[in-house]
């Protein structure tokens, strides 16, 4: 079998375009060797969208980690919730004995060091406790429930603005020569 001669002409892609070339073999005609033609494919505009999204998704990935972990916490007790109830009991014990144990540190500690650290990491023990809590509620009762879902979005919305406030408040307060 004799091979037939071909011309290939390639068409550079252009910058920033992405997907496979496409290949297409041009005849013209008898005693003409074919050319084949190839062209760089231009995605669809679903496809740029999307590469679009997910380019500036990643680049500000560290801005949006609260509204990251408050989707992973959703889906995990969306999982466990089907996996069985009894779950839930793992995430409420340590939501009731959490502050407890909390206040008795602050309260009853004999050093006025460890009670005065105690207290300056109150709001932090008290929002993981209530996370705790809305855990076992979401494993018990579903994370769609209409009120743990309304719960988790405007916990999820005050974590994120917080998160925003407090990047940009570090990020714009100047260093003194006694801080650095």
């Amino acid at each position: 079998m004799a091979r037939i001669r071909t011309t290939k002409l390639q068409i550079p892609a252009q910058r920033g375009r992405r997907g496979a070339p496409a290949a297409h073999v041009v005849n013209l005609g008898p005693g003409t060797a074919p050319v084949v033609l190839v062209v760089p494919q231009r995605p669809s505009l679903a496809g740029r969208l999307a590469l679009a999204t997910g380019r500036a998704l990643w680049r500000r990935r560290v801005a949006w980690a609260p509204t990251w972990f408050g989707i992973g916490v959703f889906a995990a007790a969306g999982v466990l919730s089907v996996a069985g109830t009894p779950i839930a009991l793992v995430f409420a014990v340590p939501a009731v004995l959490l502050p407890g144990g909390w206040t008795l540190i602050v309260h009853r500690h004999p050093r006025s060091a460890v009670r005065r650290k105690a207290r300056a990491r109150t709001r932090a023990v008290a929002a993981w406790s209530a996370g705790l809590a809305w855990s076992a509620l979401a494993v018990w009762f579903g994370p769609t429930n209409g009120l743990l879902a309304v719960l988790w979005l405007a916990s999820t919305a005050t974590a994120q603005t917080l998160w925003w406030r407090t990047r940009r408040t570090l990020a714009t307060t100047p260093l003194n020569a006694t801080q650095s």
